[in-house]
């Protein structure tokens, strides 16, 4: 994919832009304090959960409150975190042997260390499979994404993305360990990770599948060549039980930790937001999204949609670049926006790396780079408002 060294250098600059990006937060956050004192108290889960809040509770609102929670108490019976997925917590705890048992700091350091290693990863796959200016432009637009913000605080983005760069390393490379090792750890992490299983199956068989019919339709049937590709893909077919391996996993865990097997779903009854069901409700789904509400909130929101809207137009240039893009685009786009009636989607959509690559395929080719800064500035603007909004304990996604 590429040398040591160039990596190194990638992600030495990114990490430098990482830095001087909290630098300012923290800066800003000191300076021109607006924590809104009424809404964390009025959430489910603040940091601290007893007393005032301290200038460390600017980077633990809103779901990152749950994850401090769970990486310092653990999961109980009964209580609304158990609807998150354990292996960031985890990670939380066991990191913080390292920041003397500071959680926030442990969550802050991984997070950042995390996203800027996968985002290093996510340039070198580009570049090598769409160019060296595709690469730079997506990485460009992914960074100033607005949902983007949530690679730098304690949530599980950081995380899952990694994951998910390991995962497709390993499938654009034919690496069956790097397969096996993050399709284990995805179901661990969010409840969309259980589909990673498709673009894997795609990666087995997808190829095959297209050829067999391309060849039908030209009544050219090489079913010795055929047969051989096959049989090599069956050979690798146990990869796609490992995500199901990983999902057992995390159900013992429930289990071994609340006594239910399935609390993290019975959990889901305090959020009401995510569903199975709602996938296939197209006619609900149409409805929200005609319900807006406000620019950005719980539900209703304008900035969601507005998102969606965006990556939804985006999918016809996301299937020109290739079916596992498409894929792709299904599992971290799709459902997501489906599933929980678009809420959050603007973060969720940050994870939607497709996107970000068919954004930068399509100014790299068409002479309008008028529509490039102009999409850059609007990204760069939002997600200032969307980081000011966070850190203050203001609904940002």
């Amino acid at each position: 994919m590429c040398c040591k060294g160039d990596f190194l250098r990638i992600t030495a600059v990114l990490g430098s832009i990482k830095v001087a990006y909290l630098l300012l937060i923290m800066l800003a956050a000191y300076t021109f304090p607006e924590y809104n004192t009424d809404s964390a108290m009025r959430a489910m889960m603040r940091w601290p959960q007893n007393g005032e809040p301290v200038f460390a509770s600017h980077f633990a609102t809103w779901d990152s409150a749950h994850y401090l929670y769970l990486s310092e108490v653990g999961y109980k019976h009964g209580e609304p975190s158990c609807a998150f997925y354990p292996l960031w917590p985890i990670a939380i705890r066991n990191f913080s042997m390292v920041t003397g048992g500071n959680d926030v700091l442990s969550a802050m350091i991984l997070a950042n260390l995390f996203s800027c290693i996968a985002w290093a990863i996510f340039y070198f796959l580009v570049r090598d499979r769409f160019g060296t200016k595709t690469a730079q432009w997506a990485l460009i637009l992914l960074i100033l994404f607005p949902g983007s913000l949530f690679f730098q605080f304690a949530y599980t983005e950081s995380l899952f993305f990694l994951l998910l760069m390991i995962l497709w390393w390993g499938l654009e490379k034919d690496r069956p360990m790097l397969i096996g090792v993050s399709s284990f750890l995805l179901p661990m992490t969010r409840a969309i990770g259980i589909f990673c299983i498709l673009p894997i199956f795609w990666h087995l068989f997808g190829e095959v599948i297209t050829t067999s019919f391309k060849m039908r339709t030209a009544n050219k049937i090489p079913w010795n060549e055929l047969k051989t590709a096959l049989f090599e893909r069956v050979q690798k077919s146990w990869l796609l039980l490992i995500p199901f391996l990983g999902w057992g996993v995390y159900f013992l865990f429930m289990w071994s930790e609340t006594g239910n097997v399935f609390e993290g779903f019975d959990s889901q009854h305090f959020w009401g937001a995510h569903s199975v069901m709602n996938i296939v409700d197209i006619p609900k789904f149409l409805i929200k999204f005609c319900q807006i509400t406000d620019f950005h909130s719980y539900s209703g929101s304008f900035l969601d949609r507005c998102v969606f809207l965006l990556f939804f137009c985006s999918l016809f240039k996301i299937y020109k670049l290739g079916k596992d893009m498409a894929v792709w685009a299904l599992i971290l786009g799709v459902l997501p926006a489906t599933s929980g009636d678009l809420m959050s989607f603007t973060r969720f959509c940050s994870l939607a790396f497709p996107l970000f690559i068919a954004l930068a395929s399509y100014f790299t080719t068409k002479q309008k780079p008028w529509l490039k800064f102009a999409c850059l500035e609007i990204f760069f603007i939002l997600h200032i408002l969307l980081v000011w909004r966070f850190v203050n304990f203001e609904w940002a996604g």
